[in-house]
């Protein structure tokens, strides 16, 4: 048994990292936010409010800049973190800022200035980084 003890130390040693950089993650939420923030967020707004058909073709007036060109597993995966009960639950309750959620135009936010990742609310990079550490835990799991 030389070998499972082996094993189980691999194991254990790959859930330690695993955790460690995870709480790294989860201590640079506040740090950053990158136009990729606006990319998923806008992701998660096009697959909660409109349907498949629709997916690929909003561009909310013509005004959105974001890309669209993300693979359709990517939007899949995103239907999945806007449409399911812990998202409900975390929007009603507001732990979640519905802005998070809303199919916004790029040109003007709610100073007159442009939407960009740093108007969005704290509660909506928390959620979304928290997707991602979950994404990973996931993984893990598999």
């Amino acid at each position: 048994t030389m070998a499972m003890d082996g094993s189980a130390q691999s194991v254990k040693s790959v859930f330690l990292a695993f955790l460690l950089l995870s709480s790294i993650k989860w201590l640079l939420v506040p740090t950053y936010r990158s136009t990729d923030f606006d990319v998923h967020r806008n992701w998660l707004a096009i697959t909660h409010h409109l349907p498949l058909a629709e997916w690929y073709f909003d561009d909310v007036n013509g005004t959105t800049v974001h890309t669209l060109d993300y693979p359709p597993l990517f939007a899949f995966f995103e239907a999945a973190l806007s449409n399911n009960a812990v998202t409900t639950s975390l929007l009603n309750n507001g732990w979640l800022d519905e802005r998070c959620l809303e199919l916004l135009p790029d040109s003007i936010d709610d100073d007159g200035g442009p939407i960009t990742a740093t108007s969005t609310s704290d509660r909506c990079v928390r959620f979304q980084r928290a997707t991602v550490i979950l994404s990973d835990a996931v993984l893990f799991a598999g």
